[in-house]
């Protein structure tokens, strides 16, 4: 009973979610300090709409491109504030849920 109101607590605010089927797959030590990284850099204000990517090369040569979209819908136009900490969240969803990485959407943000 628990677990159902959970899922259905968590469930309304996941809009969209996929895993990419190409690519190579992520290393998974190199994953969280790159996420780390790119949080750093996509933390900030966004407009609705406003989409900001960070390319970060690795040792291993593979190349890992983080992007954060904010797509808020309705007449909400004002600036609004991820932190490096929501930005995170939601990027290692996609490292640890997806093999190759992916793209979720929630109810502001797209990872």
């Amino acid at each position: 009973m628990k677990l159902t109101a959970l899922l259905l607590a968590i469930l309304p605010t996941l809009i969209a979610a996929e895993c990419f089927t190409g690519g190579e797959l992520w290393d998974r030590n190199l994953g969280p300090p790159a996420v780390n990284r790119a949080c750093r850099a996509l933390a900030g204000d966004y407009r609705r709409g406003q989409s900001k990517p960070k390319k970060l090369g690795q040792q291993n040569g593979q190349c890992y491109v983080f992007e954060l979209t904010r797509i808020a819908s309705g007449s909400d136009a004002n600036l609004r504030r991820i932190t490096e900490d929501e930005c995170k969240n939601g990027m290692n969803k996609e490292l640890f849920g997806c093999d190759r990485g992916g793209k979720s959407s929630y109810t502001n943000w797209s990872y």
